[in-house]
């Protein structure tokens, strides 16, 4: 339970956020620029949690773990964009999912950096 806490801290962080009815940072381009990057930095982070969770708790070789937490996050990202879409003032967008994806790219490049030669070997 000690590796996947942090996961399920994490994803009930994003679904707590995505039930405030008309969460707005600012205004326009204030908006974007700081709501978009939020979407990135926080599915870069459930990625690299869950490629945590896993590696520790599960005998899956390399791909098989990355793969899982890459289809874990983006299945969590359409639920997430769903779920906004039933919130009051709030609305689910595939430009956002883009964005989620994004974040999975970055936790995806962010991994080899870091990780890439303690995994070297693996499959």
């Amino acid at each position: 339970m000690g590796l996947w806490l942090p996961v399920l801290l994490w994803v009930g962080l994003i679904y707590y956020l995505s039930s405030i009815p008309g969460l707005a940072i600012g205004e326009g381009a204030v908006d974007f620029w700081t709501r978009k990057p939020a979407h990135v930095a926080e599915y870069a982070i459930l990625f690299l949690l869950l490629i945590r969770a896993m590696r520790g708790g599960l005998s899956w070789g390399r791909r098989k773990i990355i793969i899982g937490a890459g289809i874990f996050s983006l299945i969590y990202a359409v639920t997430d964009e769903f779920h906004q879409s039933l919130v009051p003032l709030r609305e689910g967008r595939w430009c956002d999912l883009g964005f989620d994806l994004l974040g999975l790219a970055v936790g995806f490049f962010l991994l080899r950096f870091w990780w890439g030669s303690k995994w070297s070997g693996q499959n």
